[in-house]
């Protein structure tokens, strides 16, 4: 065998075109959720936005997470999460997903309720600030 037949290996003994192999089915899956992720997004804030509840678990209630359940809420934060899992492992983040976790994080008395807090997300949107 010639020298360029042989595959390459990293410090770890995988073969480097296996690890280009795994990047790219990754890269492909990140894009579908990102693409997933910025139609959702917009749709879900502007509901919010309009007075429903349930995007952000603000309400700590026993009872809210049954009166309040939201599915498209809910696919919107698990792909925000992954997305965030996907970006990390390549060593990056993405504007949109954190801004929109943070808001997810946000808890207290002091905090605006959720139609504020999407109106706040999508003026953000809108405005170009997260791109």
């Amino acid at each position: 065998m010639r020298g360029s037949e042989w595959p390459v290996y990293n410090s770890y003994h995988v073969a480097v075109e296996q690890i280009t192999k795994r990047e790219n089915i990754q890269q492909r899956r990140l894009e579908g959720l990102e693409a997933e992720f910025r139609l959702m997004l917009p749709r879900v804030l502007k509901e919010c936005a309009a007075g429903r509840w349930g995007l952000f678990d603000q309400n700590d209630h026993p009872d809210g997470s049954r009166y309040l359940f939201w599915a498209e809420a809910e696919q919107l934060k698990s792909t925000a999460h992954e997305i965030r899992t996907l970006r990390l492992e390549f060593g990056e983040s993405s504007p949109q997903v954190e801004r929109f976790l943070h808001y997810c994080s946000l808890r207290g008395a002091n905090v605006p309720g959720e139609p504020k807090v999407a109106q706040s997300l999508l003026d953000e949107l809108e405005s170009g600030r997260l791109v």
